[in-house]
């Protein structure tokens, strides 16, 4: 039966963040450290006591005085126990913190003749220290890019005074100029004041992004209907270089996105390609399922395309990049630093394919807005065969279930169904009563309601009319129509 002594020994051996030490100051023995040390510092506890002279040698510099400076406070003193932490180097040249407890045995005299320690390894302040060394470093990149920025931004916003300037003076002080060459002179400065106009909205609207001042407010909106109403808005300037843009989205696709920040992203990728594409070109944009919950949209064109070695420099914001499109169109270098701002705080993805002289694709991915079918209905058994009825034929749609119309409005409040198929009979609150309810929120005015009941007459049905309800559906209902209804009324 092995004895105390060496039953503690094999136990700490066997420890994989602890290690012990035991210093002598008497004449004949031998100073111990525990092989568990080899764990936590990369040396075996003979390496450390022959070769490196002891685990004191390998404290870090910055610790050394402190925690030589605590020893000796300990031995000229009465105390005999003490914590304190340092970092050692590690033989792989790794930092790590050390707890360590510190035992002092002494003579009769009150000198030291022992000291004992247990080190413990502060896995969490080591992960702490990691995080904020990995922090700071990582803000250090961050200021640095500022710097670099703000000198870009400062060049280019005192740049296109240098145009307007000078041709305003000529203009005020020479009398004499030619009708042809005054217009060329305007175009110049006009040219140049849209230049800086450009260049100062998008640097507002990406200050206020970062700032937060600018937030993102997602709604459901039909996604071939925002792209085709921000195409419209580039329609003079497609038509002027005889550029054809063929939007191709379904009608079905529904996204949720800032309406206002994605029509941004939208123009500012068109406006791109329109400027970048030569006469008699065409772009096309196109949008569909990407994955999971979320929708790709794809502009593409047929333009001049960005040479491989200035690809990398797109989205950088301390390598601001602008061309000069087909024809001498210039740009802020600000509207794809934006762009890339506005969706991934829409929690999605930008990036590129592009081929010198062939054409340039940018993609980015919104999350979807699935429909959401609201159903209203007491009686639980019809309640889950509209729900199967539903399910089965649209597999796309997320159906909600509300007992009543106390419930329905609780849903209500936090979420903007497609469309609410609502019983009219109905316990508390009645289908024309939450009708009433529904229409009176703002934001609900233009949901469509569809109501089922058995008894319909004139006047219920002139009710239900003057709160917009136009589709109401006898019992028991047609499977079939019932989608219809449904398909017809999401749009």
């Amino acid at each position: 039966m092995p004895n105390i002594e060496n039953r503690i020994t094999n136990l700490l051996n066997k420890c994989k963040n602890e290690f012990v030490t035991i210093n002598y100051y008497t004449e004949g023995k031998k100073n111990y450290i525990s092989d568990s040390v080899f764990f936590v510092t990369g040396y075996t506890a003979a390496e450390l006591l022959n070769q490196m002279g002891g685990l004191s040698n390998i404290i870090c510099e910055e610790d050394k005085y402190t925690v030589k400076k605590i020893m000796g406070e300990l031995f000229s003193g009465i105390v005999n126990a003490r914590e304190i932490s340092f970092r050692i180097v590690t033989k792989e040249n790794k930092t790590k913190w050390i707890n360590q407890s510190i035992f002092l045995e002494r003579d009769n005299v009150g000198n030291v003749v022992v000291v004992e320690t247990i080190n413990h390894e502060n896995t969490e302040q080591h992960t702490f220290e990691s995080k904020q060394t990995e922090d700071f470093e990582k803000l250090i990149e961050i200021n640095a890019e500022k710097d670099k920025f703000i000198s870009i931004v400062s060049h280019d916003l005192r740049a296109p005074f240098t145009s307007i300037l000078g041709f305003s003076e000529i203009l005020l002080n020479e009398k004499d100029i030619a009708e042809e060459e005054k217009n060329e002179y305007l175009s110049y400065i006009h040219s140049a004041a849209e230049t800086e106009l450009q260049l100062v909205n998008h640097l507002l609207d990406w200050s206020r992004l970062q700032t937060g001042r600018l937030t993102v407010e997602p709604h459901r909106i039909n996604a071939k209907s925002l792209i085709s109403n921000a195409a419209s808005l580039l329609t003079g300037s497609a038509i002027r270089k005889n550029i054809n843009v063929y939007i191709a989205v379904d009608d079905q696709i529904f996204i949720n996105a800032d309406e206002r920040l994605l029509t941004q992203v939208i123009c500012n990728l068109i406006g791109n390609a329109i400027k970048f594409t030569p006469n008699g070109k065409s772009i096309t944009i196109t949008a569909e399922q990407f994955k999971k919950g979320f929708i790709e949209v794809v502009i593409k064109d047929e333009g001049l395309g960005i040479a491989e070695k200035d690809q990398n420099k797109i989205f950088k914001l301390d390598q601001k990049f602008s061309l000069n499109g087909t024809e001498g169109e210039k740009g802020s270098g600000l509207g794809l630093i934006l762009v890339k701002d506005i969706i991934e705080k829409h929690g999605g993805d930008v990036w590129f394919y592009s081929t010198l002289n062939v054409g340039t694709e940018f993609h980015f991915t919104i999350p979807e807005a699935k429909n959401i079918v609201l159903l209203v209905e007491d009686d639980v058994d019809l309640l889950h065969l509209y729900k199967n009825i539903i399910s089965k034929a649209l597999v796309n749609f997320e159906i909600v279930q509300a007992a009543n119309g106390y419930e329905a409005m609780q849903v209500l409040l936090n979420r903007h169904p497609s469309i609410v198929i609502t019983d009219h009979e109905m316990p508390l609150m009645s289908g024309v009563q939450l009708c009433q309810a529904i229409r009176k929120k703002e934001g609900n005015k233009s949901i469509p309601v569809i109501v089922i009941s058995a008894k319909f007459d004139d006047i219920l049905r002139q009710k239900y009319i003057e709160l917009g309800v136009k589709k109401m559906i006898p019992k028991p209902i047609e499977s079939r129509y019932l989608i219809d209804l449904i398909q017809e009324n999401v749009g």
